[in-house]
Formats: C-alpha cells, sequence, structure tokens
C-alpha cells in the first residue's frame, strides 16, 4: 500500500496505519467452512494538535455544525462526520476518540475530514492530526441455524465456565473469551455472535476462525 501525504497530517510522522489495504483484508475468505464476519464498528483514537492549548470547546461548538457539548454532562463535545460517516468525540487535551466507520482507512479519512471542518469554521486557528491508530474492532456473524434450533449456550456456559460470563436473568448474552484469544465472544440463542476485542480485521478473522470449533459443537 503506498503511503499518501496530507497536509492535515503533522509531517515526520506514520500514518501508515493499514498493514494491509482494505481490500487485501476483505480478501480474506475464509476457506472452510467457517461463517464469514462482518465489519460493523471501529474505533480508532488519534491527537488533534491546534495552534491554541487547551482547545476551547465552548468555541468550537459555537463555530462547528453538527456538534453537541454539556461540559457540565460530559469532558468532551461531541462531532459528527458525513462522509465517511462517523461520530468523535474530542476532549480539550486533544484526544480524539473515533467510532462509526467500519475499515481503517475510513477512520484514518474522517479524522482528516474533521480537521478540514475545523480549520473552515474556526478561521486563524491551524489543526493537524496526529497518531492515528485503531483501538477497538466490533463485527459480526449470524450462524445458520435450523429451523427451530438454537445456540445452546447454556451448554456452552456448563462446559467453559471458567472462560464465560452468563447470567441469564440480567442479560441473554454469554460472553466467551478462552485464553491467549485476541477476541471476545458474545453469543446469543438465535445464533448472533458479536465479536470484539480486536485491533484489526485480520485479529477478529482469525480469532474467530479458531474460535469456531468450539462454537459449532452447540448448535442444535
Amino acid at each position: 500500500m503506498k503511503k499518501r501525504k496530507y497536509s492535515a497530517l503533522l509531517p515526520d510522522q506514520d500514518y501508515s496505519v493499514n498493514v494491509f489495504t482494505d481490500t487485501e483484508e476483505n480478501s480474506l475468505i475464509n476457506e472452510d467452512d467457517t461463517p464469514i464476519t462482518l465489519v460493523d464498528n471501529i474505533v480508532g483514537t488519534a491527537e488533534i494538535v491546534c495552534s491554541i492549548r487547551p482547545i476551547d470547546l465552548q468555541f468550537v461548538a459555537a463555530c462547528m455544525p453538527n456538534s453537541h457539548y454539556d461540559r457540565k454532562r460530559f469532558a468532551a463535545i461531541t462531532l459528527r462526520v458525513c462522509s465517511p460517516m462517523c461520530t468523535a468525540l474530542l476532549f480539550t487535551s486533544g484526544k480524539l476518540v473515533l467510532t462509526g466507520t467500519t475499515t481503517r482507512s475510513e477512520c484514518l479519512m474522517a479524522a482528516l475530514e474533521l480537521v478540514r471542518l475545523l480549520r473552515q469554521y474556526m478561521r486563524g486557528l491551524d489543526f493537524f492530526v496526529n497518531g492515528v491508530s485503531i483501538q477497538n474492532v466490533v463485527a459480526h456473524v449470524e450462524l445458520d441455524i435450523p429451523t427451530g434450533g438454537k445456540l445452546d449456550i447454556a451448554r456452552m456456559y456448563s462446559q467453559h465456565c471458567e472462560f464465560c460470563t452468563y447470567q441469564s436473568s440480567m442479560f441473554p448474552g454469554l460472553s466467551y473469551r478462552p485464553d491467549n484469544s485476541p477476541v471476545v465472544l458474545l453469543c446469543f440463542f438465535s445464533g448472533r455472535i458479536v465479536i470484539t476485542g480486536g485491533r484489526c480485521e485480520r485479529d477478529i478473522k482469525e480469532g474467530w476462525r479458531k474460535l469456531w470449533p468450539v462454537i459449532r459443537q452447540y448448535i442444535q
């Protein structure tokens, strides 16, 4: 993947956040019968460097459309970017949390678009992005459950309780994280499984591939 330089990025920083391009990662299709994962959300972090520190979030809220700030309730301002679709939290320190994208390149582009908007609406100040990184990838799998069947998470809990958290009276899902797994599975009777905890799409795919032989034993 070729590195690109953006004027919104700090100089002398490495922003090659993709070890694989999105096309290459999406081509990691399961070659066996492992159900295919679909990425729902990527959580990324970055630093917004402003020519004035700390960042005046009240002033940002007054200037920026699609923003919400209530300092009595939360220490960050909420900013929304339309293309790519993303919701961001910006703190006075410059810390930025990005959610809602589904690829790492989208996460980087959302940070760059946010800087562009800050420059556009807050003239006289300059902004740069520093250190975009991925913290969590959330995906899901829909198992092919036979009509009238289920994923027997109660039996799974009884046999793997040391790796599971399950309280059916409080929450219908079972959390499963065996030792040395890069991901956590949240399993439901319906056969829907939420996969989280990975730092990249490869973590999600390979973590799920390793856990699938265990999960398939409990399909009824």
